[in-house]
């Protein structure tokens, strides 16, 4: 989400210029995934996190087969990266961010689905050294319809599959937009988050352009020792490059 008016390599150089070790992108399929590992091996930047399914959705258990061959070529891009985390979404998304239309299955079933879904995957993320981070969205705004839209449906599923290549991805903007109290949230289901978003409200901006309390987060995920990524998940409010630095302000 920022920078994204250069080529793709460029964009990992500012990174790295500006100060990070780390760096996290959606789809790898529009991307030359050779260029991204030379760039990131002479940039020193690790590859933290990628989307994993785009094309097939872990709700309805119809869709199994082709989102685990899916899923197979997602683990063989994320060999090649050296990457950490692959991101995981219940539902297929269309170009506006809203769910694509899916079968009618109850909650439940949807439930079931995931965590058969993750569960089924955990022994091949774990071969291919990754960890999957499955994401609640906001459905207020972005993301219309789709089903995992509360970090405790998401807390749930992830103890059901129970295993330690499973993790929940906390995006602080779209649980803020989904009423939660981010910090409460965070604090008490610290040991099933592997991952951080942060953006901040209205808008998706850099921390700071809106009303979210990142003093209060920062100082929550000092105190638990939190040493995982914190992934920039927002757009710039104004020129990009100090949007950039602002979280590295904020946390340190």
């Amino acid at each position: 989400m920022l920078f994204t008016g250069r080529p793709f390599s460029e964009r990992m150089q500012i990174a790295a210029r500006l100060g990070y070790r780390a760096i996290e992108f959606w789809n790898w399929r529009d991307r030359d995934v050779g260029l991204i590992a030379q760039t990131a091996e002479r940039e020193g930047l690790t590859i933290a996190a990628m989307s994993g399914n785009r094309t097939h959705a872990l709700i309805d258990p119809a869709d199994r087969a082709g989102l685990l061959e899916e899923m197979k070529q997602v683990f063989e891009v994320a060999g090649r990266l050296n990457c950490l985390y692959v991101m995981m979404l219940s539902d297929v998304l269309e170009a506006d961010g809203s769910a694509a239309p899916a079968r009618t299955l109850t909650a439940e079933e949807k439930l079931e689905s995931i965590v058969d879904g993750l569960r089924s995957m955990a022994g091949q993320a774990e071969a291919a050294g990754v960890t999957l981070l499955l994401e609640p969205l906001n459905t207020v705004l972005d993301h219309c319809r789709c089903f995992l839209d509360s970090s405790a449906v998401g807390v749930e599923v992830v103890r059901r599959v129970a295993s330690p290549r499973v993790k929940l991805l906390y995006d602080i903007y779209h649980m803020s937009m989904m009423g939660e109290d981010v910090v409460k949230s965070i604090e008490q289901n610290l040991e099933w988050i592997g991952y951080i978003h942060i953006a901040d409200l209205p808008g998706r901006h850099q921390p700071g352009s809106g009303t979210i309390d990142f003093s209060a987060i920062n100082h929550l995920l000092k105190r638990v020792g939190y040493s995982g990524f914190v992934g920039l998940e927002y757009s710039a409010f104004g020129p990009e490059e100090p949007a950039a630095q602002v979280p590295l302000e904020i946390f340190g």
